[in-house]
């Protein structure tokens, strides 16, 4: 066996053959973040057109929007469930109610909020269920007349997506948002979620995700962001980053080529009545929101109905990053499996027609660059400790072209942070700019390869069929503030 791979990579022609692999892999996917940057820049002026002609202000004071319920699921979220679910209720819409859906949680998350918002049982036998859920056992609504638009669900666990299909179950809404019970949501943002719904008349919008921020050591004051502070620590640091990389030149750029197959299970809105049809979402896999997305895109391609999956820049949802790498690992592991399993779900797509671009393009981009970068990556640190074994490798060539590499993705990040800073009002200060910068550079060596390595993590199980679910993710809570 080891006789078979010295041979296999000491041979010229493997040599040869791996470095044409890797460089035309790394072209490619360069091309596309530079046609991100270009898309990204045109949707996001697109964006502040259409914001000039409806305005939160004229949506606020319309009688026509449509109603909205948001459903947060919530999981022994003792800790920090008060202030959640305080920010949740404040938010500004003449329309909605919050589903909360305790999802068996075995903390005091329940006897929390029954005691703050005066919570009374009351019979739960009534919902229907056009969506299979694990048992409701009770509904709560609150006795203190400013909560009367919060509904607390107890059930048994069954889980994020159950949870959340139980509350979908319950939402007489047209339109359904669902989130998490962690995070903080900005007190404006369903006016502004609900705009490409308004705007729209000749496609329907199955789907509309808002940028989500990381707000580890910011403060917080009855529910609401109240200071918006870069994270002391460098793995939520690079975080920041990482999102504002992602959301913007990622997100952005496919929204503007309907292309996005990814609304955030954080902050993401829908037609309730599409997610009914679907059967809502699919509790058999941990990357049910990327799998909903697809699942509704193929339901409009197959009934051929023009739609669109809309991706707001603005950052409406502030959550709690992964505060070490020990649990940012268990994050992108479930990341991985999640994004493996829905690939699978929905391999029919692959390179077929009757899905247009979906098929052609958007899928196979998803399978060779977002699931095939960690395998890319990993095989390509093994070659090059093989190849350096054997002598084989140029090593002031190698320098050069990692040094290439590394500055094409700091100008990336850079362009990216200097994209969000100059059109929205978050990290503007220039010491924030500093840092964020600092963060990006110092992330391929610190931050980068401990993703690939929690993502890799994520395929070994799948692999080897080891079960694993979501995991826990110990949150220490937003800082409180009382003035």
């Amino acid at each position: 066996m080891l006789n078979d791979l010295a041979k296999f990579f000491s041979s010229e022609y493997v040599f040869i053959a791996a470095n044409y692999v890797f460089f035309a892999y790394g072209i490619i996917l360069m091309s596309f973040y530079l046609t991100g940057v270009i898309l990204a820049s045109r949707a996001i002026k697109r964006n502040k057109k259409k914001a000039r002609f409806l305005q939160v202000n004229d949506i606020v004071s319309a009688t026509d929007i449509p109603s909205v319920s948001v459903i947060a699921p919530a999981y022994n979220e003792g800790l920090t469930i008060i202030e959640n679910v305080k920010s949740l209720l404040s938010i500004q819409y003449p329309y909605y109610e919050l589903i909360l859906v305790n999802d068996g949680s075995k903390d005091d998350s329940l006897e929390k909020l029954i005691k703050e918002f005066k919570l009374e049982r009351k019979d739960a036998t009534f919902i229907t269920q056009p969506i299979p859920t694990a048992t409701v056992n009770h509904i709560y609504k609150s006795t203190l007349s400013k909560f009367t638009h919060l509904t607390v669900l107890d059930k048994n666990n069954g889980g994020r997506a159950d949870a959340l299909n139980a509350g979908i179950n319950f939402a007489t809404s047209e339109l359904v948002v669902c989130t998490d019970a962690d995070c903080i949501i900005e007190q404006d943002a369903l006016l502004k979620m609900v705009r490409p719904y308004l705007e729209e008349y000749n496609k329907e919008i199955i789907a509309c995700g808002g940028g989500i921020g990381i707000a580890n050591d910011s403060v917080v004051r009855n529910g609401v962001l109240q200071e918006l502070r870069l994270p002391t620590n460098l793995v939520p640091m690079v975080q920041v980053v990482e999102y504002i990389r992602a959301f913007l030149l990622g997100r952005m750029a496919w929204s503007e080529i309907n292309g996005l197959m990814l609304v955030s299970g954080a902050f993401g809105m829908y037609p309730r009545k599409r997610v009914v049809e679907v059967n809502g979402f699919d509790a058999k896999t941990v990357g049910e929101d990327l799998e909903l997305c697809i699942r509704l895109r193929r339901l409009m391609e197959e009934k051929k109905i023009p739609y669109k999956v809309v991706y707001l820049p603005e950052t409406l949802c502030w959550t709690e990053g992964p505060p070490d790498y020990n649990i940012l690992i268990k994050q992108r592991d479930r990341w991985a499996r999640g994004l493996w399993e829905t690939l699978k779900i929905h391999k029919k797509l692959f390179l077929n027609p009757k899905y247009r671009y979906m098929g052609i393009l958007y899928y196979p981009y998803w399978l060779f660059f977002e699931f095939g970068a960690p395998i890319i990556e990993f095989f390509g640190l093994i070659c090059i400790i093989a190849f350096a074994f054997f002598g084989m490798i140029n090593w002031s060539m190698a320098i050069l072209l990692f040094t290439a590499a590394y500055i094409v993705g700091c100008v990336f990040s850079t362009a990216a942070i200097f994209m969000y800073v100059k059109n929205f009002n978050h990290y503007d200060k220039p010491k924030q700019i500093i840092e964020l910068l600092l963060a990006a550079y110092l992330e391929p060596f610190l931050y980068h390869p401990i993703l690939v390595y929690g993502q890799m993590k994520g395929y070994y199980k799948k692999i080897f069929g080891i079960k694993s679910g979501w995991g826990t993710m110990t949150r220490k809570g937003f800082k409180v503030s009382d003035t």
